[in-house]
Formats: C-alpha cells, sequence, structure tokens
C-alpha cells in the first residue's frame, strides 16, 4: 500500500510538472488588431491622436512579442465600427480599437468582449458643410441632406445636438457614408454636411467650413475609446493580454508627457496625414495626462454607462447589458504596476474632474 501511495503521488507530481510547462508555452501565433480608417482622398490612414498610434508606428507592441515569435496583424476597416463588430462577429479579429458606441452596440448585440483599456477620453465631434452652404448651425440641418456614419460614436452627439435644435434625425435627410466617402461627398456637394472627427479639418482649406463642434460642451458630448478583446483571447492568453496592455501604456505615458507634446502632434500626424494644426486645436488647452489616462475610474465607468442609457434612449440597442462586468481592469492594474505607474495618472470623478487625493 504504502509503496502505491508514492506512485499515485509521484504520478500526480509528474503530471503537475508535466502541465504546468504546457500551460506556460500556450501563446497565439498571431494577434489581430483592427482600428476604423480614416483616410481621404483614396489615402489609406491610420486614427491619430491615440497613444494606439504612438504604439503603432513605434513598433512597441511588434518589439514585445518579437522575441516569441508571435506576428502582430493590423487591419484597417472603412467602415469603421460597424465593419469591426462584423469582423469581431465572424472571429476574424483579437483585440480591437473602438469609440464608445460601437463598442456598447457590439456587446448589446451579443459580441463576446471585453473592455480592456480606456485609450482616450473626451474627444470632440465637428460639423462639416458643403462649401458655400448658408449651414450655420443645427438648426439649419432641417431638411437637409447630411451624413454621419451609423454605428460610430459620432452618431451619439449628433443626435443629441439636433435634439438640442428640437430636431430628430427624421427631420434631416440622414444618409450612412463612411468618413472617407463623407469627405468627399460634402467636398463636391453631394450632401450639404457630415458629421465626425477632427479630420474633417483636412478639408478647410477647400472651402469647406466646421462651424459647430462640442468643444466646452461637457462630458456628455465628448467622446470616450478604448481598447476591446475578444473574452476567448483574454481567457486563453491573459498573460499576453497583460503584456499587450503594457506595451500600449508605455506609449499612453510617453503621450500624456506635456515636454512630448509637439513630437507627439508631429507623430500623429505622421499615422494619419491630417495637419499638425488639427491636433494642435483639438488638444489646446487639454491636459495630455487628463486625456490620455487609461484608469477604470469613476469617469470611465460613468461614461459607458451613459452610452449604454443613451443608445437604449435612441433606439441604437434593443437591450442593455452591465457594464461593470464588461470591463476588466485587471490588465491595466497589472501593466501598471510592472512598470511602476500606478500613481501617475490621477483618477478623475463622473464630470471628468480630478479627484484630489
Amino acid at each position: 500500500m504504502h509503496r502505491r501511495l508514492l506512485l499515485s503521488v509521484s504520478a500526480a507530481v509528474l503530471g503537475l510538472s508535466l502541465a504546468g510547462p504546457v500551460r506556460a508555452q500556450a501563446a497565439p501565433t498571431v494577434i489581430r488588431i483592427a482600428a476604423p480608417e480614416q483616410g481621404a482622398s483614396g489615402q489609406q490612414s491610420f486614427p491619430g491622436s491615440t497613444p494606439l498610434a504612438v504604439a503603432k508606428l513605434r513598433g512597441l507592441i511588434e518589439d514585445e512579442f518579437r522575441k516569441d515569435g508571435i506576428k502582430i496583424e493590423w487591419t484597417l476597416f472603412r467602415g469603421a465600427g460597424p465593419a469591426i463588430n462584423e469582423a469581431l462577429a465572424a472571429k476574424q479579429l483579437d483585440v480591437v480599437y473602438l469609440g464608445d458606441l460601437a463598442s456598447v452596440i457590439g456587446r448589446a448585440r451579443g459580441l463576446n468582449t471585453k473592455l480592456i483599456l480606456p485609450l482616450l477620453r473626451g474627444s470632440n465631434s465637428y460639423l462639416a458643410v458643403a462649401p458655400g452652404s448658408d449651414i450655420r448651425s443645427f438648426a439649419d440641418l432641417k431638411g437637409r441632406k447630411v451624413s454621419v456614419l451609423k454605428g460610430t460614436a459620432y452618431q451619439r452627439p449628433f443626435d443629441q445636438l439636433l435634439a438640442d435644435a428640437g430636431l430628430s434625425e427624421k427631420d434631416v435627410k440622414l444618409i450612412n457614408l463612411d468618413w472617407p466617402g463623407s469627405k468627399a461627398a460634402v467636398l463636391n456637394k453631394d450632401i450639404d454636411a457630415t458629421f465626425g472627427g477632427n479630420d474633417l479639418n483636412l478639408l478647410t482649406d477647400k472651402g469647406v467650413s466646421l462651424p459647430v463642434n462640442t468643444r466646452g460642451k461637457g462630458p456628455a458630448y465628448t467622446i470616450q475609446s478604448s481598447v476591446l478583446a475578444t473574452e476567448e483571447f483574454t481567457r486563453q492568453y491573459p498573460a499576453h493580454t497583460t503584456r499587450l496592455v503594457a506595451a500600449i501604456l508605455r506609449a499612453s505615458h510617453w503621450a500624456s508627457e506635456e515636454g512630448n507634446r509637439e513630437a507627439l502632434i508631429q507623430l500623429w500626424q505622421q499615422a494619419s496625414g491630417t495637419p499638425a494644426a488639427v491636433f494642435r486645436a483639438e488638444f489646446e488647452g487639454s491636459s495630455l495626462r487628463e486625456r490620455n489616462s487609461p484608469l477604470f475610474d469613476e469617469f470611465t465607468r460613468s461614461a459607458y454607462k451613459g452610452v449604454v442609457a443613451d443608445a437604449l434612449r435612441l433606439g441604437l440597442i434593443k437591450q442593455g447589458f452591465e457594464v461593470d462586468t464588461w470591463l476588466e481592469p485587471r490588465f491595466v492594474n497589472e501593466a501598471l504596476r510592472q512598470l511602476k505607474l500606478e500613481n501617475y495618472w490621477s483618477p478623475a470623478d463622473k464630470d471628468g474632474r480630478l479627484i484630489k487625493g
């Protein structure tokens, strides 16, 4: 009996020793990352004004995984959030960069994602009108041809600004058009106006004007963007998820240093093709550290809960979900610990005010 017990224990120990390395060696051969395309004039471009653009141009994610032989595959989607959500549903992606509304719509419709890294907060939106147009406010949009890419983060502030003017989407001739197509259409006067991001400033030297934007209107009008991963990826490769987050956080830290502001803007210009002046205007008066905060603080939680509530109210989703269980802060928390950046960013309250601590 004693001998059988020893053999049993030895077998169990051997089994554990064999199982351990097998689990440790489990790794993806490729990490498939996607982001929206924001190009113009037929040129494909990566979204600027984010730490992810810094990470991509500097090859920080590739450097992290090169020693393991893991390939990083980037895909830009002209159809932005809706197209990325379709690719997620088809299991063609592992990690994505999305604005708040698109990520909420995807989750509400059953995509098994986890929000693993808040990336950029407080982004503004702009109304661009065709050359020679007399549109000066949202009230002037009544009966006009206006494009907005539905299912993206811009639809939410667009609808809110319409409501502020006593209008709804039914009061305009709304056209669902991707961002490159919208730029061409407004420039050619095929539509009267389009609503989108700061890349619309690319058109101002061609006679397009931007009479309305969301600067200074408060958190309810701004857009938050984050990095999401599939639940399958985070469950199967938790250590690799942390390493991915840490690589992007290195970019977030560099992008948060005020001394790097001009170098950061130049890099964003390189990534997106958008003139540096556009980024200077967008971030004028803003703290880089606050805009690039990766914290799962009260602001992040409140902002995404607000997006879910607004999406339900606007009929963009049929049912809500528990935001707190969707947010997955453990990878950021561990990466911050490893990088010794636990106290670098300060948490903010629901209104975006820093919490003194």
